[in-house]
């Protein structure tokens, strides 16, 4: 049976975590405090204008990269009407990061701005890419990602705070939402374009 691994509140599949970072949250804060004292972290301005997705994932690319050394392309991205408890999903072997159309809308409406809202998509964003790079274990994943938003922006940025926590917490109306179950797929175009300029 092919697993999928996937960013949600931990009401699936009889899964216990809540979507915050677990046990060992405290080494992952060593490290991430590490990075939050730096003056000007290398990403901290790096959302702050209105970005598409492609903007968004480049970015994602980049300072992952710059904190773990790996990388990968080809890369797509689509959108589906998932549970509201889902974020997202990616699938083991595939290609493809499913985010939940659902809770990007709510977040489009909830978001203070431009930095927080793309903070978001970040933050989901990076912690499937971490899935594709090898980071399978989904415990594993938060902890990666809240270190990279940690040294890409520092610990006073939304990306940071989202990913070291819980956006079911941070935003509690998203606990209200009504999701659906993933019976519609939209494919996003023009993604991961920095991995196509390679091949052209």
């Amino acid at each position: 049976m092919i697993r999928l691994d996937f960013y949600g509140d931990g009401n699936l599949s009889g899964m216990s975590f809540k979507g915050k970072i677990p046990g060992d949250q405290k080494d992952a804060g060593k490290t991430a405090g590490t990075a939050g004292k730096l003056q000007n972290p290398p990403f901290y301005a790096s959302l702050d204008r209105k970005m598409d997705f492609d903007a968004i994932f480049s970015v994602v690319k980049t300072s992952v990269k710059a904190a773990t050394g790996r990388e990968r392309s080809g890369i797509g991205l689509a959108m589906s009407d998932l549970p509201a408890t889902l974020g997202a999903f990616w699938q083991i072997g595939g290609n493809y990061i499913v985010m939940n159309e659902v809770l990007v809308q709510a977040m489009s409406e909830l978001a203070s701005g431009a930095t927080e809202f793309n903070s978001y998509v970040y933050m989901i964003l990076t912690h499937e890419y971490l899935h594709s790079l090898g980071f399978t274990d989904e415990m594993e994943a938060r902890r990666m990602t809240a270190m990279v938003a940690a040294k890409s922006f520092g610990e006073d940025h939304p990306a940071f705070t989202m990913s070291n926590g819980d956006v079911w917490t941070l935003y509690p109306s998203l606990r209200n939402l009504i999701g659906g179950r993933g019976e519609n797929i939209r494919i996003i175009n023009n993604f991961d374009s920095s991995a196509t300029s390679y091949i052209a």
